[in-house]
């Protein structure tokens, strides 16, 4: 097998990724784990979502980048269709190892809990969503904004709580970017960036939500986001509310 050359990429690394496509196609596991960066095994190994009945792979590319990292995209095949799997590497004690690998494109994971509350309480907010529209608990009474929804104002206990139109547009007061699989449904979208999102037009109340392109995003307290609501999956679902950086 005669490697490909990538510029600014050296010809050891090509061989090795090369070698490891193929390893992963073959499900050649003891190969592929002696690939990974070793303090990362556990979470390598649920980070990206094969096709099923894999078979074959295809390097298409390798990119230089910050910090001595680079970053390989290689296209597996199987019955069930085609992946691409970008994998970033870096020299560890003169070996060549993975230290991210996630599919592409990067899409932020969908959860199964996006869907009214089983009190309905919630139920404004996403029925909102679905036409195109954030919409937030508040009191007209006391001019309080209330999240997460609650049967009656916390402030002044009225009852008769509405739904209006809240613009999507606020700061970031806190954020994470999350590198474990904590749940199935974000197998392959590793790493992913979650932030709560402070609303001056909702009273600053503050709503939690993944971050668009967050995968290697300058992300700071404080910076400025504006919403975009991503369609259903399917025609029973509902909306998300994603964020990206202004």
């Amino acid at each position: 097998m005669t490697a490909k050359e990538f510029p600014g990429v050296p010809a050891d690394l090509v061989e090795v990724v090369e070698r490891h496509g193929h390893a992963v196609a073959a499900g050649d596991n003891a190969t592929v784990l002696a690939d990974f960066r070793p303090d990362r095994v556990g979470q390598l190994l649920a980070s990206a979502r094969p096709p099923k009945g894999m078979h074959s792979a295809e390097l298409l590319d390798v990119e230089p980048g910050p910090d001595g990292l680079f970053s390989a995209f290689i296209r597996y095949t199987g019955t069930g269709g085609e992946e691409v799997f970008r994998s970033r590497w870096i020299q560890l004690d003169g070996t060549w190892r993975v230290t991210q690998v996630r599919n592409v494109p990067d899409t932020p994971p969908r959860t199964s809990m996006a869907h009214p509350s089983d009190d309905g309480l919630d139920a404004p907010h996403w029925e909102g969503l679905r036409r195109g529209e954030l919409r937030m608990q508040h009191c007209p009474h006391c001019d309080r904004w209330t999240w997460s929804p609650r049967p009656i104002c916390p402030g002044c206990h009225a009852t008769d709580l509405e739904w209006p139109v809240v613009d999507p547009v606020g700061r970031i007061y806190s954020w994470t970017r999350t590198w474990q699989p904590f749940s199935p449904e974000v197998t392959g979208h590793l790493p992913y960036v979650v932030v709560v999102v402070e609303l001056p037009g909702a009273g600053n109340r503050r709503l939690l939500g993944v971050l668009l392109d967050g995968d290697g995003a300058d992300v700071r307290i404080g910076a400025e986001v504006k919403g975009e609501i991503e369609p259903a999956a399917d025609p029973e679902g509902y909306p998300l509310l994603r964020w990206r950086l202004v």
